[in-house]
């Protein structure tokens, strides 16, 4: 063939911009909606601290077409061809293929798995992997460019000269970035003293450095695509650094509903910044800082942001939960024109982002101006109203068009020991709740009673974010000691590794690969400790975590006045769905897709759902996408798609 792509291995820098790329042109230029869809036909290849593109070297001799019993694959122009209609799946040619740059991708109807592979980008005028590369790494050749390079290396060898001396490329130029420079973050031994933010806002000075950092590897880079609202990172960072806030604000709320918010508490180093080009090198960029910084700061200079000129419709949407979900949710109609009515049990909006995160980690003021906000959009809230108890389910599906769920999940996993009822045994989630509501100054709830903690023995059991919310407000709430119990080691902690750093930075100790066996009464029953036994990691599960062992005779008693249980969530009782048929699985996660539904419709048609009710616990920023998908499909299904709708999704 005369025609393939090469990559330079001395200017890979390892984005991933070629795969993101490759994805999107094939996708009409668009985010896939679902992970499972992200199947470049170009990948990444990474050995050490080395990187390198492969992809379809359409041979001139291909065994792949050889091997294809069915002439899917053939020769073409100037390129190796695949007709999708006639591949049966049968794999003979990812076997041949001496590359591995064939694959097999599912296909839904009918429902098999067809080959995939590089086809040049055959539907427009170039490779979108070779126009997107910001190192020049990837060539496309064909017989001109061939040409070209053998007269070079014609002249390198009459010349002697083979660039052993030549000046650093393009990639060691680009790559050429100062260190990581974090917030900073307020002395442990002071700010354990206290339930205010930990870590302080970049000041200008910072963030226009900070800002300067980032690669710009594309416009849709890796960051973009691993943060699940697909922010517009590389932009907005390039706002930062031109000074432009507003501008980088109104980008912000293109895509998220609460930029201030994700900015504090969302996991980057799971996410935007873990996917940084930068991360392996001097340090990913502080996306989450600037982020932060950019809402703050456009805030601070009076700005809001605001729904514009809006054609009000007659519908309602009425919403359940005004959580990240909800209110993700809630946003999107709202900007479109659609009614959106938010019903809550708690007293204030945000859910777990108030009751549940710390002070500590999220100043609850940001949350209280967000509410004035939503309100000023046109959201109306009805807080301190819970669904089957202050308003009938019945009522919402009689007075509204569409009802989406954003219950969260707000049940609790026990440990499964005997004597977790007795007095000194907590759950996370009720402990912290009523923390929350003290430094909020709201009246105790019985649903959350205070525990007070002030010179006692606190033990948490548990190893994820929850857990160390836990320890760390134990340790503000004066207790004499606390310890973290968790049965894994270190390494494979759930949580973020920034809040264990934290949590041992205030005098939190650590108790890893240790496991409850028993909890310890006095003869009045209350808790005096917990039998713990220590453990070896095992062989893999099906998810492919290493299991806790026992060692036998290793028993011991961790002193133990208060015993917080922190295994996280699962979803609440919720009766009043079961009138309307609304199908849930065994575990009590409401399904929705599916049998011609949208993506996040429920087997009510007019009811949809998103975030931890449906997919389980997991983050903030999950939970908002979530949302805000499922204001796509309620548009959807009330055949609305007005222009202004339009565009933000192209935009998205």
């Amino acid at each position: 063939m005369n025609k393939f792509i090469v990559t330079d291995p001395h200017e890979c820098i390892g984005c991933h911009v070629c795969e993101v790329a490759c994805v999107v042109a094939h996708n009409n230029y668009l985010w896939p909606e679902q992970r499972s869809a992200f199947i470049p036909r170009i990948q990444v290849v990474f050995q050490a601290n080395l990187s390198v593109a492969v992809t379809c070297r359409h041979c001139n001799d291909a065994p792949c077409v050889t091997s294809c019993p069915v002439d899917a694959l053939h020769f073409g122009d100037r390129a190796i061809e695949l007709d999708e209609q006639r591949c049966i799946g049968c794999k003979n040619c990812l076997v041949a293929c001496p590359f591995g740059a064939i694959e097999m991708v599912s296909r839904p109807n009918p429902a098999t798995a067809i080959a995939q592979k590089c086809d040049l980008c055959s539907h427009q005028a170039s490779p979108a992997c070779v126009a997107s590369c910001p190192t020049q790494a990837l060539h496309l050749l064909d017989g001109a460019a061939l040409e070209a390079l053998r007269h070079q290396r014609q002249r390198s060898a009459l010349s002697g000269d083979f660039g052993k001396n030549a000046a650093p490329g393009l990639a060691a130029r680009l790559l050429d970035k100062p260190a990581r420079q974090g917030a900073i973050k307020i002395d442990a031994a002071k700010r354990k003293t206290h339930f205010q933010e930990i870590y302080q806002g970049l000041p200008a000075d910072r963030a226009s450095e900070e800002s300067q950092r980032c690669l710009y590897c594309a416009q849709k880079a890796w960051c973009n695509w691993t943060c699940p609202l697909h922010n517009a990172i590389p932009d907005f960072i390039r706002l930062v650094s031109q000074g432009d806030i507003l501008k980088a604000a109104e980008l912000c709320h293109q895509t998220s509903s609460l930029p201030e918010i994700c900015g504090r508490v969302c996991p980057q180093d799971r996410l935007c910044e873990g996917a940084c080009t930068l991360k392996s090198r001097n340090g990913a960029v502080t996306i989450g800082n600037l982020e932060r910084y950019i809402t703050d700061t456009a805030f601070e200079m009076g700005w809001r942001p605001t729904t514009g000129e809006v054609t009000p419709h007659r519908e309602k949407v009425a919403i359940i939960g005004a959580g990240p979900a909800g209110l993700g949710c809630a946003d999107l109609l709202a900007r479109v024109g659609i009614q959106a009515d938010v019903f809550d049990r708690h007293p204030e909006i945000g859910g777990l982002l108030t009751f549940g995160i710390p002070p500590f980690k999220l100043d609850k003021t940001l949350m209280a101006r967000r509410r004035d906000i939503f309100s000023a959009m046109g959201i109306r809230f009805h807080l301190n109203c819970e669904i089957g108890h202050d308003v009938h389910f019945s009522e919402l599906m009689a007075t509204y068009d569409a009802i989406f769920l954003g219950t969260g999940t707000y049940g609790l996993l026990q440990a499964g020991l005997a004597h977790e009822d007795a007095p000194g045994v907590v759950q996370a989630l009720p402990f912290l709740i009523a923390s929350t509501r003290q430094v909020m100054a709201l009246e105790e709830d019985p649903r959350y009673p205070w525990i007070n903690v002030e010179g006692k023995n606190v033990v948490v059991l548990g190893g994820g974010d929850t857990a160390m919310d836990c320890l760390r407000t134990a340790i503000r709430r004066d207790a004499a000691s606390v310890t973290c119990a968790y049965r894994r080691d270190e390494a494979s902690m759930p949580g973020s590794k920034k809040e264990v750093v934290n949590a041992r930075e205030e005098g939190v100790e650590f108790l890893f690969n240790v496991q409850p066996q028993h909890i310890q009464r006095d003869r009045k029953g209350r808790v005096t400790g917990i039998r713990l036994i220590r453990t070896v990691l095992g062989a893999p599960g099906p998810d492919g975590r290493r299991r806790p062992q026992p060692v036998k005779g290793s028993e011991f008693v961790q002193p133990a006045d208060v015993l917080i249980m922190a295994f996280g969530f699962r979803p609440h009782a919720m009766p009043w769905l079961d009138q309307y048929d609304i199908q849930r699985d065994s575990w009590g996660l409401i399904k929705t897709g599916g049998h011609e539904r949208l993506t996040t419709q429920t087997s009510q048609r007019k009811v949809f759902a998103g975030g931890d009710a449906v997919h389980g616990a997991d983050l903030v920023v999950t939970a908002m996408a979530a949302g805000r998908q499922a204001a796509r499909d309620i548009l959807t299904m009330l055949e609305h798609q007005p222009a202004k709708l339009k565009a933000m999704q192209e935009a998205l």
